[in-house]
């Protein structure tokens, strides 16, 4: 990555980061500390697809050194508050770099698909060795703003990563039962977080990602759970629950509330939590 150093306003000044979502913001604080003041654009409890522009999110990327994008189309918001900042020195870092990427498009994409993105689906953060890749491309470019702050830096990344293959070690044995769960999401913003815990998504309220879920479609999701005994609706705080709750009615599902984002929920206030959090309440699901 190549990136030009700041050069900071004097040597107690803080890298001023703004991010997209809740999710870098908190991983990028875990990793700047004290030498860092970071901003989220989005709340925890917004669709990160859709957040209207404001003149004040401008003002504040214009005072921003470093601004971290989700990338891979979901913030493309973005680019228009970064715009119209008018900030020439701004460092603009795409998070999902270096990712490994879950459903690259094979062929040509168009209206009726529904909102697919055409570099892969984009919700990355929610598999945790993700976040280890997250949280080095921060301190990366943390390292180029301030190079003064570079072994801090790497060091809080060291003790992030150590943290996440702690907590994923415990995370697979105490929520083993997960493993072959079925269930069914609002959206599709889960394969990373399904892969990493074995979970069977069987199928998605929507039929087609950003499309209100159809008469048709309900009668097959009546259908999907009935079949497969699927006990549980999975959702985002942000969707309407009208469809869910139907469902509810007619089959007995359950609807859980998952944290897609830090903030999300009451008790998913950090990256860590957060997963924990969607962890816990599927397990407290199955029992």
């Amino acid at each position: 990555m190549l990136i030009v150093a700041l050069v900071l306003n004097s040597l107690s000044a803080k890298v001023s980061v703004v991010t997209s979502t809740t999710d870098l913001a908190d991983i990028a604080s875990t990793i700047g500390g004290e030498r860092v003041k970071v901003v989220s654009i989005a709340r925890g409890t917004q669709d990160p697809h859709y957040v209207e522009v404001l003149p004040s999110y401008m003002i504040k990327v214009k005072r921003a050194d470093i601004y971290l994008k989700v990338g891979m189309e979901l913030d493309r918001w973005a680019q228009q508050i970064i715009d119209g900042s008018r900030n020439r020195k701004l460092i603009i870092v795409d998070c999902s770099a270096n990712i490994p990427r879950l459903e690259i498009p094979t062929r040509k994409i168009d209206a009726s698909m529904g909102d697919i993105h055409r570099f892969g689906n984009p919700h990355y953060w929610l598999d945790p060795e993700n976040g280890k890749i997250i949280g080095s491309t921060i301190a990366e470019v943390l390292s180029e703003a301030d190079p003064a702050g570079a072994n801090i830096f790497w060091e809080n990344h060291r003790k992030f990563s150590k943290t996440i293959d702690s907590n994923l070690q415990s995370w697979r044995e105490k929520y083993a039962s997960l493993r072959g769960m079925k269930l069914i999401f609002y959206h599709n913003t889960w394969p990373y977080f399904a892969n990493r815990f074995g979970l069977d998504i069987v199928q998605f309220v929507e039929p087609k990602p950003g499309i209100m879920p159809t008469p048709s479609h309900i009668e097959t999701l009546i259908s999907l759970i009935r079949e497969h005994q699927i006990n549980v609706i999975a959702m985002e705080p942000y969707f309407s629950d009208k469809a869910p709750k139907f469902l509810v009615e007619k089959t007995g599902i359950e609807i859980i509330e998952m944290a897609q984002s830090v903030g999300a929920r009451s008790l998913a206030n950090s990256y860590i939590e957060m997963i924990h959090y969607n962890l816990e309440i599927l397990k407290k699901t199955l029992e």
